[in-house]
């Protein structure tokens, strides 16, 4: 098994199969194994892929891609090992919170690398001047980031909640029981 991806080896996949609800997991492990078929997995593979870790997704290959030697696939894996949340603890900001092979599981499609946890996209937006400058306002009122800023317009704009920033959610939080003592 290894913990590097080979860009060669992500040339002939289809799709990636996911065995558990991967919506709230933070990382997985990313791998490559040989498989003996290009699709699916044996009962008796996934029992040795098993074997102290959870298998909880594989890359499946298209009908025509060409075996990779001593008529072998070689396939990417994702997995978690037991207490793995619990070992890379965010608490010592001496250790990482992932392992080397880690990526975050809603960054992984076929034919590309999962991205690392710990790197953020990044855009670059133009915004028209009165736009911006009350968002300067709004940031020096506030003190909070022009990014946490954007992100949370964002995040409330494509409806998704989960990934307001904490000062945000601590912001509307105290809205609600300002509303809340108010109606009292």
């Amino acid at each position: 098994m290894s913990t590097f991806v080979s860009d060669q080896n992500l040339m002939h996949e289809a799709k990636i199969v996911w065995l558990v609800d991967i919506s709230k997991m933070p990382w997985v492990r990313e791998s490559e194994v040989d498989f003996s078929t290009r699709k699916g997995v044996s009962k008796k593979r996934l029992s040795e892929l098993q074997q102290g870790q959870t298998l909880v997704g594989y890359a499946e290959l298209e009908d025509d891609a060409p075996p990779t030697g001593n008529h072998s696939f070689i396939r990417r894996i994702f997995t978690l090992r037991e207490n793995d949340y619990e070992a890379y603890k965010v608490d010592n900001p001496t250790q990482a919170y992932h392992p080397a092979e880690a990526v975050e599981p809603l960054s992984i499609e076929p034919k590309h690398k999962g991205l690392s946890p710990s790197k953020k996209s990044q855009i670059a937006v133009r915004v028209p001047r009165s736009l911006f400058s009350k968002l300067k306002r709004y940031v020096q009122q506030t003190g909070i980031s022009q990014t946490d800023v954007i992100v949370s317009a964002l995040a409330s704009h494509l409806d998704s909640v989960e990934d307001l920033p904490i000062i945000q959610r601590i912001l509307e939080l105290e809205k609600r029981v300002s509303v809340l003592e108010i109606k009292s």
